[in-house]
């Protein structure tokens, strides 16, 4: 197997992960694991956590820049240009993939969109950037990742979701309608693909401190959040257990409640 050489770290860079910050115990070393959305916040953080312990890692965004720079950053990993709502780009993304390692053990699919607007304001291209981004693919990667994944004999694929899976919140229509389909989805290819040996765990968590907590139209402490790390924390520990044992679905939430409890509470005290 081919393996991604190591890349040295931009100077200065705060996200830049050296060997020297690494204590790597290689649980999952000589395993190919391709992240999309890679190049920030939770993709980051998930990369950088399946560094830690070996991985070979496959980045893929479609921002050519920042794709570069946060491979650069992390050891073992290398940078593929993507748009993961284009059949043909993922097509391209897999020939890549394919020709690079020739297998591939692991999927994250944690690219992602975020809109927070009334329902009467969410536009036809609020919906469709939701669900195209959130829910179709999901549908390509996947589909274009199984011949690999069902080669490899003990594989995983994980689904970044969103509490707003299983809850609806208001002015997240498109969104809570993308990500409860990405729940539905991520079940049935839980049943579907158990007898191929491919696990499949979907991670929903609460409200995380990344670029999307921009998108609300009040105040964010981000002290309350998530971190992307607390994300990557629970994917590692899915992708640890031994292949006798799954997690099928992770409700990470923050330990101050969400948001939108927070918000309402606010609102309620004016």
């Amino acid at each position: 197997m081919s393996r991604a050489p190591n890349r040295n770290p931009a100077p200065g860079s705060r996200t830049s992960v050296t060997e020297r910050e690494f204590t790597r115990s290689n649980r999952l070393s000589g395993r190919v694991v391709l992240i999309t959305g890679a190049s920030r916040g939770i993709g980051q953080a998930i990369a950088q956590a399946c560094a830690l312990e070996g991985a070979c890692l496959a980045l893929a965004s479609r921002s050519r820049k920042l794709i570069h720079e946060a491979a650069a950053g992390i050891p073992g990993a290398f940078p593929f240009v993507a748009d993961v709502t284009s059949a043909k780009s993922v097509g391209q993304l897999f020939k890549l993939v394919r020709a690079r390692y020739g297998r591939l053990d692991v999927l994250v699919n944690n690219a992602g969109v975020f809109t927070y607007k009334p329902f009467s304001r969410t536009t036809l291209s609020d919906w469709e950037t939701n669900i195209c981004t959130n829910l179709t693919s999901l549908y390509l990667v996947t589909r274009a990742a199984l011949p690999l994944l069902r080669r490899s004999g003990n594989a995983h694929i994980i689904n970044i979701l969103s509490v707003s899976s299983r809850k609806a919140f208001p002015n997240c229509s498109a969104y809570c309608a993308s990500k409860f389909g990405a729940l539905g989805l991520t079940r049935v290819l839980a049943e579907e693909l158990r007898a191929h040996a491919i696990r499949v765990s979907a991670i929903l968590p609460g409200s995380t401190s990344t670029r999307m907590s921009d998108e609300f139209d009040f105040a964010v402490d981000r002290r309350r959040l998530l971190q992307p790390s607390d994300v990557a924390a629970a994917v590692l520990s899915a992708l640890l257990l031994p292949a006798r044992a799954a997690i099928d679905e992770v409700l990470l939430t923050p330990s101050q409640g969400s948001l939108a409890e927070h918000a309402s509470t606010r609102k309620s005290r004016r």
